[in-house]
C-alpha cells in the first residue's frame, strides 16, 4: 500500500488505509476484482488450451491443460486450422467491409453532429429529436422493413417503371445501415457544443469557409470522440454477424463471423479446429485494442482561445 501514501482523495485515502476498517474495505474490493478477472478470462483461456488438444482428448479428458503442450504443437495447430478453414478470403472481405464502414460512419456522423450543433438549419431540432427517438426503437422492428427496402432500394417495391435497385448480396445495405448512428451523432453534437463559437467567429473573420473551419479547426478538437467511435465501429464491424448473414448469400463475399458460424455446423470440422478458428478470428480485435490503447488510457485536453 506504499503507492497510497500521498493519496488524499477518492473512496479510500491514505488516512483510511492506516486503520483496520480501511484495510478490510481495500482487500474486499481487491478480492472482488480478482474474482471478476478470473470469471472474465476463464472462457478465453479455456478456448486457447482446448484448441490445442486432440479431438479425442477434448471429449475424454477432464484436464484443463492439454496433455502435450509445446510451441511446435501450437504452430502446427494454427497452420492446420488455417489451411483447413481457408480464412484468407473471409478476412480480406471483413477488412474491406470494416474500413469502408469506418470511413462512411465517421464522415456522416461528424457532418451531422456539426450541422445540429453549429449550423442549425430550420427544422434541425425536430430532426435531431427523431434521430434520438430511433435509439429507443428495438432493432427487431427495423429488421423486416429494411430487408424489404433493400430488395428494391429505395422504394421498398418495384414501381410501374421498374425503378429500384436490388442491394441484397452486396455490402451496401450494411454500409448504409451503419452510416447513421444516433448515439455517434449525439456524441459529436455534444463535443461540438463544448467548443466555443468564438473559434468559428475568429476563423470566419480570417476568411475561412465552413468546410475549412470544419476540417482544420473542429475535427482536430474532437479527436477523443473520433478515436472512441473508431474503436467501436471497427470492433463492431469486425464482429458483426447477423447483418452479413442475412444480406450476403454468395460464398466468396462471406465475412468472417458468418464463416465461423457456418464452419461450426460443418460436420467435417473438428472441435479443436473450430476453436482455433475462433481464436484466429478474434486476433484483429486484440490488435485494434493494442493500437488504440494509449488513447483509451490517456486523456486528450481540448484547448480554448484567448479573448
Amino acid at each position: 500500500m506504499s503507492k497510497f501514501e500521498n493519496k488524499t482523495t477518492g473512496l479510500l485515502t491514505n488516512v483510511d488505509l492506516k486503520g483496520t476498517k480501511g484495510k478490510i474495505i481495500y482487500w474486499f474490493f481487491f478480492a472482488v476484482l480478482i474474482v471478476c478477472c478470473i470469471i472474465t478470462l476463464f472462457p478465453a483461456v479455456w478456448t486457447v488450451f482446448t484448441s490445442l488438444k486432440d479431438p479425442k482428448e477434448i471429449y475424454t479428458s477432464t484436464k484443463f491443460f492439454p496433455e502435450h503442450l509445446s510451441w511446435n504443437i501450437f504452430v502446427t495447430r494454427v497452420c492446420d486450422s488455417w489451411n483447413q478453414l481457408k480464412f484468407g478470403r473471409s478476412i480480406l472481405n471483413t477488412f474491406y467491409y470494416s474500413i469502408v464502414q469506418w470511413v462512411i460512419k465517421l464522415t456522416v456522423c461528424m457532418f451531422a453532429g456539426y450541422t445540429f450543433s453549429k449550423l442549425k438549419p430550420k427544422g434541425s431540432t425536430m430532426v435531431f429529436a427523431l434521430i434520438l427517438w430511433t435509439m429507443m426503437m428495438p432493432g427487431q422492428m427495423r429488421m423486416v422493413p429494411n430487408y424489404i427496402s433493400y430488395m428494391s432500394f429505395p422504394f421498398a417495391s418495384k414501381t410501374e417503371f421498374g425503378i429500384g435497385i436490388n442491394l441484397l448480396d452486396t455490402y451496401w445495405p450494411l454500409w448504409l445501415g451503419g452510416a447513421v448512428d444516433a448515439f455517434a451523432i449525439m456524441l459529436f453534437k455534444n463535443a461540438f457544443d463544448g467548443i466555443s463559437n468564438s473559434i468559428i467567429e475568429a476563423a470566419t473573420i480570417d476568411g475561412a469557409g465552413k468546410l475549412r473551419i470544419f476540417f482544420i479547426i473542429m475535427v482536430p478538437l474532437c479527436v477523443p470522440i473520433i478515436i472512441y467511435e473508431s474503436i467501436m465501429t471497427l470492433s463492431g464491424a469486425w464482429s458483426n454477424f447477423f447483418g452479413p448473414y442475412l444480406i450476403i448469400q454468395t460464398t466468396t463475399k462471406q465475412l468472417l463471423p458468418a464463416k465461423i458460424f457456418l464452419m461450426g455446423n460443418d460436420g467435417t470440422v473438428k472441435q479443436n479446429t473450430y476453436l482455433m478458428g475462433l481464436i484466429i478470428g478474434s486476433i484483429p480485435q486484440l490488435l485494434i485494442f493494442a493500437f488504440f490503447k494509449k488513447y483509451i488510457m490517456g486523456g486528450i485536453n481540448v484547448g480554448g482561445v484567448k479573448g
